[in-house]
């Protein structure tokens, strides 16, 4: 028996085709049909958003850098009178309003200028330029009157020390008038020479101690206390920083333009429903 070969059966090649095409005709036409709502739509979100931006109450900044008060000890050393991250904290938490959900304003933001140790970045935001200004000078003042405690502390340590080294001077001034009495009645030539050693000697003190009442003096002078003072200029906007009208109109304009678009192809989908059932 001879083997039979298995038949080939050539398979025909049916192109696929796509029944749901999508219609750019279609759907522009669509879209023409309901040009009227789409444009009363559009318009309608746009106007609402410009009459928030123009009922809504402007919001001005203003932007300063404040270096915090010192105290000139020498020549090559200072004594900050204030810590400057402590302070951030505090002119945080009692200036600013903005997690009160009524008032919200003014905010204030202050942080430590980068690459500094005692210079306070603050920004603070507010109903108008004037508010915010009066509100820096505010935090000023209320800095420098925590100063003001520790330069009243300060000097009032220098002070009593100045008082110990008069009271010392004081005694050892009766210590010398006493030496040079005896002086006047001592005939022995040792006793002599010992009471004026020690008449130098009290004398070196006196110079010791007029220097160190000299140096405590010194630190005294007004020129030695630093207090905070706002460094280069004062950053202000003449005009607000919120809202952003311009932005919020343009914004809603291109939302209510896509939604009404959305809202055409909704309701024509409903239309649809309808029509099957």
């Amino acid at each position: 028996m001879s083997e039979q070969k298995p038949q080939i059966i050539p398979v025909q090649y049916i192109p696929y085709c796509e029944e749901d095409e999508i219609d750019i005709k279609e759907i522009i036409k669509k879209l023409l049909s309901y040009k009227k709502f789409i444009i009363i739509f559009t318009l309608t979100v746009t106007v609402f958003a410009a009459i928030y931006a123009f009922l809504k109450k402007p919001i001005y900044e203003i932007k300063a850098d404040i270096k915090l008060g010192s105290i000139i000890t020498s020549a090559d050393k200072k004594i900050n009178l204030l810590n400057p991250s402590t302070e951030t904290i505090y002119i945080k938490n009692t200036y600013d309003h903005s997690n009160d959900t009524k008032i919200k304003y003014p905010k204030v933001s202050a942080s430590i200028a980068k690459g500094t140790k005692n210079i306070i970045s603050l920004t603070i935001d507010d109903f108008s330029n004037p508010q915010a200004l009066n509100l820096l000078n505010k935090i000023i003042d209320d800095l420098r009157s925590q100063e003001n405690k520790y330069i009243n502390n300060y000097k009032q340590n220098i002070t009593y020390q100045l008082k110990a080294y008069e009271n010392q001077k004081n005694i050892i001034s009766q210590q010398i008038s006493y030496l040079q009495k005896q002086l006047k009645t001592t005939k022995d030539p040792n006793i002599y020479q010992s009471i004026l050693s020690s008449i130098a000697d009290y004398q070196k003190q006196l110079l010791n101690i007029d220097l160190q009442i000299t140096n405590l003096n010194t630190l005294l002078l007004p020129s030695n206390f630093v207090h905070t003072s706002i460094i280069g200029k004062i950053i202000k906007f003449d005009h607000p920083i919120k809202p952003k009208k311009k932005l919020i109109i343009i914004v809603a304009f291109i939302t209510g333009f896509i939604l009404s678009i959305f809202l055409v192809f909704f309701i024509e989908f409903i239309k649809g429903l309808k029509e099957e059932n």
